[in-house]
């Protein structure tokens, strides 16, 4: 059995050369040496690139991987940790990955252990594809890429009722995740607010309060076949080249609405104005692709699904930032993400599907 290994820094070249041999990418030689870098801005995980140095290696062996690893943060690992977000990811790239033809990174390893609060994924390096920025949002190309993607995703598992039967793929409609999210949002609103209200306008305070007083009617409400969806689909999870992208960070699948991943890319990922320009000709642009992979969507039906699936990104925000320690850099992209959804739900009436 391989053993686990969830610190950077405790990992050997002898791990490393076991798991490439089995990978398939190390058939001679061996590493002889490695040393990492932390990379990316991740809060709930920890992501390091390792150089390889080797003996006797053949030509191919990678001279770089990541691994992903719990994040030192112990607010944030401990609540990570009992979320089950690093048995998700782990369990998705085992079960899930192979079955969408959504690009994701090739793994080639993965460990859990029991408790689920430790693990490891040793995973392909897609450099120089590099992750987008919240606090400068997305390009229309970028955009265009990303609804691509999200449409594989969803067209793999529509109307696939197995999916909600798994595990580590969320589903409020049958584990009462809705109502005990609806809980933890009530009590960190005021806090939240505390943090942030001074950048938010009065109406988008009132919208919020609203929100997270219906929660579970948001998450449970949803009538039409369901999907499995990525659920943190935003420019920071994703790496890009100019002609592709990788979806990473797989930690909060679920099953919802077939919008979902969309709406919540368009509204947390885009600066206002763009997404007001861009979203009608996207979300056609959606549908069109999807009923390419044979998935044929009402237009009427998915745009009120697209102005419902506003709200999807409230939850991750609010918990997001109330789980995780306080930091320049977290607090600004926090603020500005929750700017840009509370307008994205005002402008599409998104309160139309509340009680």
């Amino acid at each position: 059995m391989l053993e686990l290994i969830s610190r950077p820094a405790d990992m050997t070249p002898e791990w490393m050369t076991q798991v490439l041999r089995a990978a398939g990418m190390l058939a001679e030689g061996r590493v002889a040496a490695l040393a990492f870098e932390f990379i990316g801005t991740g809060k709930i995980g920890d992501n390091a690139r390792f150089t390889l140095q080797y003996e006797g290696a053949p030509q191919g062996a990678p001279e770089t991987v990541v691994g992903k690893f719990p994040a030192e943060d112990e607010t944030a690992r401990s609540m990570a940790g009992a979320q089950g977000a690093y048995y998700n990811e782990v369990m998705f790239y085992r079960q899930l990955a192979g079955r969408t033809a959504m690009r994701t990174p090739t793994i080639y390893a993965s460990v859990i252990n029991a408790q689920r609060d430790e693990f490891i994924l040793l995973m392909q390096d897609l450099a120089p594809a590099e992750p987008g920025s919240q606090l400068v949002g997305a390009r229309l190309e970028q955009t265009r890429m990303v609804l691509g993607e999200a449409a594989n995703l969803a067209a793999a598992f529509y109307a696939d009722d197995s999916v909600a039967n798994l595990d580590f793929v969320m589903s409020p409609t049958r584990d009462g995740s809705g109502a005990l999210a609806q809980q933890y949002l009530q009590q960190c609103w005021p806090l939240f607010l505390e943090r942030f209200g001074d950048s938010l306008a009065e109406e988008a305070q009132a919208f919020g309060f609203r929100y997270v007083n219906a929660h579970n009617h948001f998450a449970t409400r949803h009538p039409g076949p369901r999907t499995l969806v990525h659920g943190d689909l935003r420019i920071e999870n994703i790496l890009f080249t100019d002609q592709q992208c990788w979806t990473v960070d797989w930690q909060t699948p679920q099953e919802s609405s077939p919008l979902t991943d969309i709406s919540y890319f368009l509204g947390s990922s885009l600066e206002v104005d763009q997404r007001r320009a861009w979203e009608v000709d996207i979300i056609s642009e959606y549908l069109e692709r999807l009923a390419a992979l044979g998935v044929v969507l009402d237009r009427d039906a998915c745009w009120a699904q697209y102005r419902e699936q506003a709200m999807h990104g409230l939850l991750l925000t609010i918990l997001g930032a109330s789980f995780s320690s306080p930091g320049e850099r977290s607090d600004l992209m926090f603020r500005t993400v929750i700017q840009r959804q509370l307008q994205h739900c005002l402008d599409l009436d998104a309160g139309d599907f509340l009680p």
